[in-house]
This record gives structure tokens, C-alpha cells and sequence, in this order.
């Protein structure tokens, strides 16, 4: 059986926000490297694929990744290390 991720979420005392902050961070991270072809984040917007990724990203992201888990694609070493970034983003986040 695999691990609920919301638990997890709990465990690490994180929060929604806390996952979106993070997920947030590495949206613009990503968006950071179209800096060499504009023209690709460009079609990303135009195309209406940036706001369809932005929509809801955490809900997503939790319910995408209890899928994985469930399956067994996605193991719970991976999870914890993914709640650990969130974590510390929270804490730049914070400063």
C-alpha cells in the first residue's frame, strides 16, 4: 500500500501554500531558460499552455503524484525529497 501524500504533506507540516510557493519557484526557474528563444514562452502563452500549467498546479501535482505513487512509477524517497525543497522555499520564502 502505497503512502497518502496528504499525510505526508502533514508530516512535513506543509500547507497548499507552501506547495504552491514551491512549485511556483520552479515554474520560474523553467521559464527562466526560455530567455535563449523568447519565441517558445512566447507560443507557451499564446497558446494558452503557461495558464493551462498554472491552473490549479498543486492540486495537480498532489493528485498526479498519489497516482504515480499508487502505480509505483513514483516512490516515497522521491516524494520526502520534493517536500524537503518545498520546505526549504518555504523558509527563503520567509526570510
Amino acid at each position: 500500500m502505497s503512502v497518502n501524500i496528504r499525510e505526508l504533506l502533514k508530516e512535513y507540516d506543509l500547507e497548499i501554500d507552501d506547495l504552491r510557493w514551491y512549485l511556483s519557484m520552479q515554474m520560474a526557474e523553467r521559464l527562466l531558460t526560455y530567455r535563449e528563444d523568447p519565441r517558445l514562452l512566447t507560443e507557451l502563452i499564446w497558446r494558452g499552455t503557461l495558464g493551462d500549467e498554472l491552473y490549479d498546479m498543486e492540486e495537480r501535482f498532489l493528485r498526479e503524484s498519489q497516482e504515480q505513487m499508487d502505480r509505483g512509477v513514483l516512490d516515497e524517497t522521491r516524494v520526502r525529497e520534493q517536500l524537503n525543497q518545498a520546505l526549504r522555499a518555504r523558509r527563503l520564502r520567509r526570510r
